[in-house]
């Protein structure tokens, strides 16, 4: 039995080309079908990597979302993507296989050589899938 997992993951660059050059690497929430919050992850990172991405570290804790509340969750977290991510149907059909997609991607930048440590700024990027 599969569950739905919420992983979000930080990234670099890497070999990735959709990232605009002025950015190092992104944040990102992957959603994997999964038996557990291991295998979700181990599955979240391989399709990044897949895609040229630098795996850095997850961010929190992985939550498992229950995916008969996936609707609400998109209209609440990601109602401006919301014609984007999978829709309800789709999303339990993949329950019954391995399935990762992507929330929107949040880039940072690189930090300057020489100035005073601070937060990364959030940029975008129109990457999901």
């Amino acid at each position: 039995m599969r569950d739905l997992y919420l992983v979000n993951v930080k990234v670099g660059r890497g070999s990735n080309g959709t990232l605009p050059s002025t950015l190092a690497g992104a944040y990102v929430s992957a959603y994997a079908t999964a038996p557990d919050p291991e295998s979700a992850t181990r599955l979240a990172v391989s399709k990044l990597t897949s895609k040229g991405f630098e795996f850095l570290a997850t961010q929190g804790p992985i939550s498992r979302l229950d995916p008969r509340e996936w609707s609400r969750h998109v209209a609440q977290s990601w109602p401006e993507f919301i014609d984007e991510l999978p829709k309800q149907d789709e999303l339990a059909a993949g329950l019954e296989r391995e399935m990762v997609f992507f929330g929107p991607f949040v880039g940072y930048e690189r930090r300057r050589e020489g100035s005073s440590p601070r937060q990364e700024s959030p940029g975008t990027c129109a990457s999901r899938r």
